[in-house]
Protein backbone atom coordinates (compact mmCIF):
# COMPACT_ATOMS: atom_id res chain seq x y z
CA UNK A 1 0.00 0.00 0.00
CA UNK A 2 2.74 2.26 0.93
CA UNK A 3 4.76 1.68 -2.13
CA UNK A 4 1.20 2.36 -4.06
CA UNK A 5 0.75 5.56 -2.29
CA UNK A 6 4.32 7.00 -3.38
CA UNK A 7 4.43 5.94 -6.62
CA UNK A 8 1.33 7.66 -6.81
CA UNK A 9 2.96 10.62 -4.93
CA UNK A 10 6.15 10.67 -7.73
CA UNK A 11 3.44 10.70 -10.65
CA UNK A 12 1.37 13.62 -9.39
CA UNK A 13 4.80 16.19 -8.67
CA UNK A 14 5.92 15.04 -12.36
CA UNK A 15 2.94 16.30 -14.10
CA UNK A 16 2.75 18.89 -12.03
CA UNK A 17 6.34 19.92 -12.71
CA UNK A 18 5.40 19.85 -16.34
CA UNK A 19 2.35 21.77 -16.40
CA UNK A 20 4.78 24.28 -14.42
CA UNK A 21 7.13 24.31 -17.67
CA UNK A 22 4.16 24.33 -20.36
CA UNK A 23 1.54 26.54 -18.41
CA UNK A 24 1.88 30.98 -18.92
CA UNK A 25 -0.20 31.73 -15.83
CA UNK A 26 -0.33 28.60 -13.21
CA UNK A 27 -2.66 30.06 -11.03
CA UNK A 28 -2.81 30.90 -7.19
CA UNK A 29 -4.32 29.18 -3.73
CA UNK A 30 -5.65 31.60 -1.19
CA UNK A 31 -6.96 29.98 2.25
CA UNK A 32 -8.56 31.59 5.13
CA UNK A 33 -7.85 29.43 8.60
CA UNK A 34 -9.67 30.71 11.29
CA UNK A 35 -8.78 34.83 10.57
CA UNK A 36 -5.56 33.83 9.12
CA UNK A 37 -5.17 34.18 5.11
CA UNK A 38 -2.63 32.45 3.12
CA UNK A 39 -2.04 32.88 -0.56
CA UNK A 40 0.33 31.11 -2.58
CA UNK A 41 0.42 29.49 -5.98
CA UNK A 42 -1.42 26.49 -7.17
CA UNK A 43 1.85 24.77 -7.81
CA UNK A 44 3.07 25.18 -4.72
CA UNK A 45 -0.19 24.45 -2.78
CA UNK A 46 -0.80 20.90 -4.69
CA UNK A 47 2.80 20.34 -3.32
CA UNK A 48 1.82 20.78 -0.02
CA UNK A 49 -1.06 18.92 -0.40
CA UNK A 50 0.92 15.80 -1.77
CA UNK A 51 3.58 16.24 1.32
CA UNK A 52 0.52 16.21 3.68
CA UNK A 53 -0.79 12.96 1.68
CA UNK A 54 2.24 11.14 2.02
CA UNK A 55 2.47 11.92 5.90
CA UNK A 56 -0.80 11.13 6.79
CA UNK A 57 -0.95 7.44 4.95
CA UNK A 58 1.80 6.11 7.53
CA UNK A 59 0.55 7.53 10.87
CA UNK A 60 -2.78 6.35 9.33
CA UNK A 61 -1.44 2.29 8.69
CA UNK A 62 0.45 2.89 12.51
CA UNK A 63 -3.18 3.52 13.87
CA UNK A 64 -4.55 0.48 12.26
CA UNK A 65 -1.63 -1.47 13.43
CA UNK A 66 -2.28 -0.34 16.68
CA UNK A 67 -6.12 -0.76 16.57
CA UNK A 68 -5.39 -4.08 15.24
CA UNK A 69 -3.22 -5.78 17.42
CA UNK A 70 -5.62 -7.61 20.17
CA UNK A 71 -6.83 -9.49 17.32
CA UNK A 72 -3.57 -10.13 15.87
CA UNK A 73 -2.15 -11.22 18.95
CA UNK A 74 -5.56 -13.52 19.73
CA UNK A 75 -4.89 -15.17 15.99
CA UNK A 76 -1.38 -15.44 16.56
CA UNK A 77 -2.26 -17.74 20.06
CA UNK A 78 -5.01 -19.65 18.07
CA UNK A 79 -2.26 -20.69 15.60
CA UNK A 80 0.43 -21.89 18.32
CA UNK A 81 -3.02 -23.80 19.80
CA UNK A 82 -3.51 -25.04 16.44
CA UNK A 83 0.22 -25.84 15.62
CA UNK A 84 0.60 -27.77 19.16
CA UNK A 85 -2.65 -29.83 18.37
CA UNK A 86 -1.62 -31.12 14.93
CA UNK A 87 1.46 -32.23 17.33
CA UNK A 88 -0.05 -33.91 19.33
CA UNK A 89 -2.31 -35.32 16.93
CA UNK A 90 0.86 -36.66 14.67
CA UNK A 91 2.44 -37.56 18.03
CA UNK A 92 -0.67 -39.54 18.76
CA UNK A 93 -1.13 -41.58 15.81
CA UNK A 94 2.83 -42.67 15.72
CA UNK A 95 2.27 -43.77 18.88
CA UNK A 96 -0.78 -45.74 17.80
CA UNK A 97 0.94 -47.28 14.89
CA UNK A 98 3.90 -47.96 17.21
CA UNK A 99 1.64 -49.52 19.52
CA UNK A 100 2.28 -47.44 22.42
CA UNK A 101 -1.40 -47.03 23.36
CA UNK A 102 -0.77 -45.28 26.73
CA UNK A 103 1.09 -42.15 24.91
CA UNK A 104 -1.40 -42.39 21.83
CA UNK A 105 -4.05 -41.84 24.31
CA UNK A 106 -2.20 -38.76 26.19
CA UNK A 107 -1.73 -37.56 23.09
CA UNK A 108 -5.68 -37.71 22.22
CA UNK A 109 -6.44 -35.71 25.34
CA UNK A 110 -4.31 -32.91 25.10
CA UNK A 111 -5.16 -32.45 20.88
CA UNK A 112 -8.88 -32.51 22.16
CA UNK A 113 -8.19 -29.84 24.29
CA UNK A 114 -5.59 -27.96 22.11
CA UNK A 115 -7.95 -28.27 18.69
CA UNK A 116 -11.37 -27.59 18.58
CA UNK A 117 -12.45 -30.23 15.92
CA UNK A 118 -13.63 -33.68 17.37
CA UNK A 119 -13.78 -35.25 13.91
CA UNK A 120 -9.96 -35.57 14.51
CA UNK A 121 -9.69 -36.20 18.19
CA UNK A 122 -12.04 -38.97 17.90
CA UNK A 123 -9.84 -40.92 14.93
CA UNK A 124 -7.21 -40.09 16.87
CA UNK A 125 -9.14 -41.87 20.14
CA UNK A 126 -10.51 -44.71 17.73
CA UNK A 127 -6.84 -45.78 16.56
CA UNK A 128 -5.43 -45.42 20.12
CA UNK A 129 -8.44 -48.04 21.46
CA UNK A 130 -7.99 -50.53 19.01
CA UNK A 131 -4.19 -50.46 19.65
CA UNK A 132 -4.77 -51.23 23.20
CA UNK A 133 -7.39 -53.82 22.35
CA UNK A 134 -9.90 -51.98 23.98
CA UNK A 135 -12.42 -52.43 21.21
CA UNK A 136 -15.84 -51.27 23.28
CA UNK A 137 -13.50 -47.34 23.33
CA UNK A 138 -13.22 -48.31 19.82
CA UNK A 139 -16.52 -48.45 18.78
CA UNK A 140 -17.86 -45.63 21.03
CA UNK A 141 -15.40 -43.39 18.98
CA UNK A 142 -16.37 -44.61 15.94
CA UNK A 143 -20.09 -44.22 17.00
CA UNK A 144 -19.20 -40.15 17.84
CA UNK A 145 -18.45 -40.13 14.04
CA UNK A 146 -21.63 -41.18 13.00
CA UNK A 147 -23.14 -37.72 14.06
CA UNK A 148 -20.86 -35.88 11.33
CA UNK A 149 -21.79 -36.37 7.75
CA UNK A 150 -18.12 -36.06 6.82
CA UNK A 151 -17.07 -38.98 9.22
CA UNK A 152 -19.51 -41.36 8.47
CA UNK A 153 -18.19 -43.06 6.34
CA UNK A 154 -14.97 -43.43 8.47
CA UNK A 155 -17.46 -44.42 11.55
CA UNK A 156 -19.05 -47.00 9.37
CA UNK A 157 -16.19 -48.95 8.38
CA UNK A 158 -14.68 -48.60 12.11
CA UNK A 159 -17.78 -50.49 13.42
CA UNK A 160 -18.08 -52.57 10.68
CA UNK A 161 -14.30 -53.71 11.45
CA UNK A 162 -15.10 -54.22 14.80
CA UNK A 163 -17.85 -56.44 14.20
CA UNK A 164 -16.03 -58.80 12.57
CA UNK A 165 -13.55 -58.94 15.18
CA UNK A 166 -16.30 -59.80 17.41
CA UNK A 167 -17.76 -62.51 14.88
CA UNK A 168 -20.96 -60.19 14.38
CA UNK A 169 -21.44 -60.85 10.73
CA UNK A 170 -25.24 -59.63 10.87
CA UNK A 171 -24.25 -55.91 12.32
CA UNK A 172 -21.03 -55.93 10.16
CA UNK A 173 -23.49 -56.11 7.15
CA UNK A 174 -25.62 -53.64 8.30
CA UNK A 175 -22.89 -50.89 8.59
CA UNK A 176 -21.58 -52.12 5.03
CA UNK A 177 -25.12 -51.14 3.67
CA UNK A 178 -25.63 -48.07 5.58
CA UNK A 179 -22.09 -47.04 4.35
CA UNK A 180 -23.00 -48.17 0.89
CA UNK A 181 -26.50 -45.64 0.95
CA UNK A 182 -24.32 -42.70 2.20
CA UNK A 183 -21.52 -42.96 -0.07
CA UNK A 184 -21.70 -42.89 -4.10
CA UNK A 185 -17.64 -43.06 -4.48
CA UNK A 186 -15.93 -45.13 -1.84
CA UNK A 187 -15.65 -49.03 -2.81
CA UNK A 188 -15.18 -51.06 0.25
CA UNK A 189 -19.18 -50.86 1.27
CA UNK A 190 -19.83 -52.30 -2.06
CA UNK A 191 -17.15 -54.84 -1.63
CA UNK A 192 -17.89 -55.37 1.96
CA UNK A 193 -22.00 -55.50 1.64
CA UNK A 194 -21.67 -58.10 -1.43
CA UNK A 195 -19.36 -60.70 -0.04
CA UNK A 196 -21.09 -60.81 4.02
CA UNK A 197 -24.49 -61.37 1.72
CA UNK A 198 -22.65 -63.79 -0.22
CA UNK A 199 -21.39 -65.78 2.75
CA UNK A 200 -25.07 -65.69 4.19
CA UNK A 201 -26.28 -67.35 1.50
CA UNK A 202 -28.47 -64.20 1.02
CA UNK A 203 -28.92 -64.34 -2.76
CA UNK A 204 -31.80 -61.59 -3.05
CA UNK A 205 -29.39 -58.84 -0.70
CA UNK A 206 -26.45 -59.90 -3.00
CA UNK A 207 -28.16 -59.44 -6.56
CA UNK A 208 -29.10 -55.79 -4.97
CA UNK A 209 -25.58 -54.85 -3.71
CA UNK A 210 -24.62 -56.32 -7.14
CA UNK A 211 -26.89 -53.87 -9.36
CA UNK A 212 -25.63 -50.76 -6.91
CA UNK A 213 -22.03 -51.68 -7.66
CA UNK A 214 -22.74 -52.34 -11.69
CA UNK A 215 -24.44 -49.10 -11.81
CA UNK A 216 -21.66 -47.12 -9.67
CA UNK A 217 -18.82 -48.91 -12.00
CA UNK A 218 -17.25 -50.66 -9.23
CA UNK A 219 -17.25 -54.15 -10.60
CA UNK A 220 -16.36 -54.83 -14.42
CA UNK A 221 -19.51 -55.70 -16.44
CA UNK A 222 -17.90 -59.20 -17.59
CA UNK A 223 -17.76 -59.82 -14.09
CA UNK A 224 -20.91 -58.55 -12.78
CA UNK A 225 -22.78 -60.77 -15.73
CA UNK A 226 -21.33 -63.76 -14.53
CA UNK A 227 -21.75 -62.98 -10.52
CA UNK A 228 -25.67 -62.28 -11.54
CA UNK A 229 -26.01 -65.93 -13.41
CA UNK A 230 -24.74 -67.63 -10.58
CA UNK A 231 -26.55 -65.40 -7.95
CA UNK A 232 -29.79 -65.89 -10.12
CA UNK A 233 -28.86 -69.92 -10.56
CA UNK A 234 -28.45 -70.41 -6.43
CA UNK A 235 -31.99 -68.62 -6.14
CA UNK A 236 -33.33 -70.92 -8.45
CA UNK A 237 -32.10 -73.84 -6.69
CA UNK A 238 -32.94 -72.74 -3.24
CA UNK A 239 -36.45 -72.23 -4.72
CA UNK A 240 -36.65 -75.50 -5.88
CA UNK A 241 -36.08 -77.06 -1.87
CA UNK A 242 -38.51 -75.04 -1.17
CA UNK A 243 -40.91 -76.62 -3.47
CA UNK A 244 -41.46 -73.21 -5.79
CA UNK A 245 -40.39 -74.97 -8.91
CA UNK A 246 -42.04 -72.52 -11.28
CA UNK A 247 -40.66 -69.59 -10.25
CA UNK A 248 -37.23 -71.41 -9.48
CA UNK A 249 -37.53 -73.05 -13.53
CA UNK A 250 -38.10 -69.20 -14.25
CA UNK A 251 -35.18 -67.82 -12.66
CA UNK A 252 -32.94 -70.80 -13.61
CA UNK A 253 -33.72 -69.83 -17.17
CA UNK A 254 -32.95 -66.12 -16.46
CA UNK A 255 -29.68 -67.02 -14.88
CA UNK A 256 -29.01 -69.22 -18.25
CA UNK A 257 -29.70 -66.42 -20.31
CA UNK A 258 -27.68 -64.15 -18.33
CA UNK A 259 -24.41 -66.38 -18.58
CA UNK A 260 -25.29 -69.39 -21.53
CA UNK A 261 -21.88 -70.87 -20.66
CA UNK A 262 -22.31 -71.39 -17.43
CA UNK A 263 -23.34 -75.20 -17.14
CA UNK A 264 -25.04 -75.89 -13.47
CA UNK A 265 -27.56 -72.67 -14.92
CA UNK A 266 -28.60 -74.56 -17.67
CA UNK A 267 -28.28 -78.07 -16.36
CA UNK A 268 -30.63 -76.83 -13.54
CA UNK A 269 -33.25 -75.16 -15.83
CA UNK A 270 -33.02 -78.32 -17.52
CA UNK A 271 -33.79 -80.43 -15.16
CA UNK A 272 -36.88 -78.32 -14.27
CA UNK A 273 -38.46 -77.89 -17.29
CA UNK A 274 -38.14 -81.72 -17.42
CA UNK A 275 -40.12 -82.08 -14.20
CA UNK A 276 -42.83 -79.34 -15.85
CA UNK A 277 -42.80 -81.42 -18.85
CA UNK A 278 -41.19 -79.29 -20.85
CA UNK A 279 -38.45 -81.61 -22.71
CA UNK A 280 -38.82 -79.99 -26.01
CA UNK A 281 -37.32 -76.41 -24.07
CA UNK A 282 -35.18 -78.34 -22.28
CA UNK A 283 -33.48 -79.96 -25.01
CA UNK A 284 -33.33 -76.68 -26.84
CA UNK A 285 -31.48 -74.98 -23.65
CA UNK A 286 -28.72 -77.91 -23.47
CA UNK A 287 -28.35 -77.57 -27.30
CA UNK A 288 -27.56 -73.83 -26.88
CA UNK A 289 -25.59 -74.20 -23.57
CA UNK A 290 -23.65 -77.35 -25.45
CA UNK A 291 -22.46 -74.78 -28.27
CA UNK A 292 -22.09 -72.16 -25.60
CA UNK A 293 -19.34 -74.01 -23.52
CA UNK A 294 -19.44 -78.09 -23.83
CA UNK A 295 -19.49 -79.74 -20.49
CA UNK A 296 -20.56 -83.29 -19.40
CA UNK A 297 -23.22 -82.23 -17.09
CA UNK A 298 -24.75 -81.09 -20.35
CA UNK A 299 -24.45 -84.48 -22.12
CA UNK A 300 -25.44 -86.51 -18.92
CA UNK A 301 -28.86 -83.85 -18.62
CA UNK A 302 -29.28 -84.22 -22.35
CA UNK A 303 -28.74 -88.34 -22.54
CA UNK A 304 -31.42 -88.75 -19.84
CA UNK A 305 -34.03 -86.32 -21.04
CA UNK A 306 -36.22 -89.40 -23.14
CA UNK A 307 -37.18 -91.46 -20.81
CA UNK A 308 -37.35 -95.83 -22.20
CA UNK A 309 -35.87 -95.06 -25.90
CA UNK A 310 -33.70 -97.78 -27.63
CA UNK A 311 -29.86 -97.50 -27.70
CA UNK A 312 -29.87 -97.22 -31.13
CA UNK A 313 -31.93 -93.53 -30.76
CA UNK A 314 -30.15 -92.31 -27.89
CA UNK A 315 -26.99 -93.32 -29.63
CA UNK A 316 -28.07 -91.07 -32.77
CA UNK A 317 -29.35 -88.03 -30.59
CA UNK A 318 -26.03 -87.80 -28.66
CA UNK A 319 -24.29 -88.12 -31.80
CA UNK A 320 -26.18 -84.71 -33.36
CA UNK A 321 -25.94 -83.89 -29.94
CA UNK A 322 -21.70 -84.01 -30.10
CA UNK A 323 -21.78 -82.46 -33.87
CA UNK A 324 -22.96 -79.04 -32.62
CA UNK A 325 -19.20 -78.39 -31.71
CA UNK A 326 -17.60 -81.75 -33.21
CA UNK A 327 -13.94 -80.10 -32.43
CA UNK A 328 -14.15 -79.77 -28.95
CA UNK A 329 -12.54 -82.25 -26.43
CA UNK A 330 -15.73 -82.65 -25.14
CA UNK A 331 -17.64 -83.95 -28.00
CA UNK A 332 -14.87 -85.90 -29.18
CA UNK A 333 -15.09 -87.89 -25.12
CA UNK A 334 -19.48 -88.31 -25.94
CA UNK A 335 -18.34 -89.78 -29.53
CA UNK A 336 -15.38 -91.73 -27.91
CA UNK A 337 -18.38 -93.22 -25.42
CA UNK A 338 -20.91 -94.00 -28.56
CA UNK A 339 -18.35 -95.74 -29.91
CA UNK A 340 -17.65 -97.94 -26.88
CA UNK A 341 -21.23 -98.53 -26.49
CA UNK A 342 -20.88 -100.15 -29.97
CA UNK A 343 -17.80 -102.44 -29.29
CA UNK A 344 -16.08 -100.15 -31.69
CA UNK A 345 -12.97 -99.62 -29.37
CA UNK A 346 -10.51 -98.90 -32.91
CA UNK A 347 -12.73 -95.60 -32.70
CA UNK A 348 -12.87 -95.02 -29.51
CA UNK A 349 -9.48 -95.32 -28.71
CA UNK A 350 -8.60 -92.74 -31.52
CA UNK A 351 -10.70 -89.85 -30.55
CA UNK A 352 -9.54 -90.80 -26.66
CA UNK A 353 -5.69 -89.91 -27.72
CA UNK A 354 -6.82 -86.07 -28.94
CA UNK A 355 -8.57 -85.67 -25.75
CA UNK A 356 -5.66 -87.11 -24.02
CA UNK A 357 -2.92 -84.90 -25.87
CA UNK A 358 -5.10 -81.77 -24.56
CA UNK A 359 -5.53 -82.84 -21.52
CA UNK A 360 -3.86 -86.19 -20.15
CA UNK A 361 -6.42 -86.41 -16.90
CA UNK A 362 -7.52 -88.98 -14.36
CA UNK A 363 -10.81 -88.99 -16.74
CA UNK A 364 -9.33 -89.91 -20.12
CA UNK A 365 -7.18 -92.94 -17.91
CA UNK A 366 -10.49 -94.70 -16.52
CA UNK A 367 -11.99 -94.25 -20.18
CA UNK A 368 -8.92 -95.76 -22.07
CA UNK A 369 -9.12 -98.59 -18.90
CA UNK A 370 -12.76 -99.23 -20.00
CA UNK A 371 -11.05 -99.02 -23.82
CA UNK A 372 -8.70 -101.90 -22.90
CA UNK A 373 -11.12 -104.27 -20.77
CA UNK A 374 -13.15 -104.17 -23.68
CA UNK A 375 -10.89 -105.73 -25.99
CA UNK A 376 -10.25 -108.21 -23.02
CA UNK A 377 -6.43 -106.71 -22.27
CA UNK A 378 -7.05 -106.80 -18.66
CA UNK A 379 -3.04 -106.09 -17.96
CA UNK A 380 -3.79 -102.76 -19.94
CA UNK A 381 -6.50 -101.71 -18.07
CA UNK A 382 -4.81 -101.81 -14.83
CA UNK A 383 -2.00 -100.02 -16.70
CA UNK A 384 -4.47 -97.26 -16.97
CA UNK A 385 -6.20 -97.46 -13.90
CA UNK A 386 -2.98 -97.10 -11.78
CA UNK A 387 -1.99 -93.86 -14.30
CA UNK A 388 -5.07 -93.00 -13.18
CA UNK A 389 -4.65 -92.64 -9.49
CA UNK A 390 -1.58 -90.26 -10.18
CA UNK A 391 -3.19 -88.41 -12.93
CA UNK A 392 -4.74 -84.47 -12.54
CA UNK A 393 -7.82 -84.41 -11.92
CA UNK A 394 -10.53 -82.07 -14.15
CA UNK A 395 -11.32 -79.66 -12.61
CA UNK A 396 -15.01 -78.67 -13.66
CA UNK A 397 -15.91 -83.00 -13.69
CA UNK A 398 -15.26 -83.73 -10.36
CA UNK A 399 -18.48 -83.73 -9.11
CA UNK A 400 -20.08 -86.13 -11.49
CA UNK A 401 -22.25 -89.05 -10.94
CA UNK A 402 -23.79 -90.84 -14.00
CA UNK A 403 -26.78 -92.00 -12.65
CA UNK A 404 -27.96 -88.86 -10.67
CA UNK A 405 -28.04 -85.11 -11.13
CA UNK A 406 -24.97 -83.10 -11.38
CA UNK A 407 -24.17 -79.99 -9.33
CA UNK A 408 -26.18 -80.75 -6.33
CA UNK A 409 -24.58 -77.60 -4.60
CA UNK A 410 -25.46 -76.48 -0.93
CA UNK A 411 -25.14 -72.42 0.20
CA UNK A 412 -21.50 -72.29 0.46
CA UNK A 413 -20.65 -74.08 -3.14
CA UNK A 414 -23.36 -71.93 -4.45
CA UNK A 415 -21.10 -68.85 -2.25
CA UNK A 416 -17.88 -69.98 -4.08
CA UNK A 417 -18.74 -70.12 -7.55
CA UNK A 418 -20.32 -66.41 -7.30
CA UNK A 419 -16.06 -65.66 -7.66
CA UNK A 420 -14.78 -68.94 -9.28
CA UNK A 421 -17.06 -68.53 -11.94
CA UNK A 422 -18.21 -65.08 -11.63
CA UNK A 423 -14.77 -63.38 -11.15
CA UNK A 424 -12.75 -65.62 -13.74
CA UNK A 425 -14.85 -67.61 -15.64
CA UNK A 426 -14.08 -70.67 -14.43
CA UNK A 427 -16.30 -73.72 -13.69
CA UNK A 428 -14.44 -75.42 -10.57
CA UNK A 429 -15.93 -77.77 -8.15
CA UNK A 430 -15.96 -76.48 -5.20
CA UNK A 431 -15.18 -80.13 -3.48
CA UNK A 432 -11.48 -79.21 -6.05
CA UNK A 433 -11.17 -76.04 -4.26
CA UNK A 434 -11.24 -77.52 -0.05
CA UNK A 435 -8.64 -80.28 -1.29
CA UNK A 436 -11.62 -83.12 -1.26
CA UNK A 437 -10.70 -85.95 -3.75
CA UNK A 438 -12.61 -87.07 -5.88
CA UNK A 439 -14.04 -91.29 -6.60
CA UNK A 440 -12.04 -93.42 -9.25
CA UNK A 441 -13.77 -95.92 -10.95
CA UNK A 442 -16.53 -97.08 -13.61
CA UNK A 443 -18.44 -93.97 -11.66
CA UNK A 444 -16.45 -91.38 -13.90
CA UNK A 445 -17.63 -92.89 -16.79
CA UNK A 446 -20.44 -91.11 -18.50
CA UNK A 447 -22.35 -93.94 -20.48
CA UNK A 448 -22.52 -97.39 -17.88
CA UNK A 449 -23.64 -99.37 -20.89
CA UNK A 450 -19.69 -99.29 -22.17
CA UNK A 451 -18.67 -101.45 -19.20
CA UNK A 452 -21.34 -104.17 -20.59
CA UNK A 453 -20.90 -103.48 -24.33
CA UNK A 454 -19.92 -106.84 -26.14
CA UNK A 455 -16.09 -107.52 -26.59
CA UNK A 456 -14.38 -107.89 -29.85
CA UNK A 457 -13.10 -111.32 -29.99
CA UNK A 458 -9.01 -110.66 -29.64
CA UNK A 459 -8.24 -112.69 -32.28
CA UNK A 460 -9.92 -110.14 -35.12
CA UNK A 461 -8.25 -107.03 -33.16
CA UNK A 462 -5.40 -105.41 -34.69
CA UNK A 463 -1.59 -106.32 -33.08
CA UNK A 464 -0.58 -103.06 -32.54
CA UNK A 465 -2.98 -101.62 -30.31
CA UNK A 466 -1.34 -102.44 -27.11
CA UNK A 467 1.50 -100.57 -28.83
CA UNK A 468 -0.57 -97.74 -29.12
CA UNK A 469 -1.78 -97.58 -25.78
CA UNK A 470 1.94 -97.51 -24.65
CA UNK A 471 2.59 -94.83 -26.95
CA UNK A 472 -0.53 -92.26 -25.67
CA UNK A 473 1.06 -93.16 -22.02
Amino acid sequence: MLRLAFLLIIAVMAMLASWQIVTTDPGTVEINWFGTEVSTSALFGLLILVVLIAIALPVLRLLMFLIDAPGRIGKAGQRARIRKGQEALALGLIAAEAGEFEEARRQADRAEDLIEEPRLAMLLQARAAEVAGDTAAAERAYSGMLQHEDTEILGRKGLMAAALKRGDRTAARAHAEAALKASKTSTWPYQYAFDLAVQAGDWDNALETLEIGDKRKLVEDKVAKRRRAVLMAAQAAKMERERRIDKASDQAQKAFRMAPQFAPAAALAARLLVAEGKNERAASILEDAWESAPHPALAHAYRDLAAGESREARAGRMSAFADKRRDHRESKIVLAELAMERGDWATAQSLLEDAYRENPSSRICILFAQVARGRGDENGARTWLAQAAAAPRELDWSDLDPEGPAFMYDDTDWARLVYVFGDSGQLIHPRMERGQNDALGPVLALPTAALTAPRADLRAERAPDEAEIEEVR
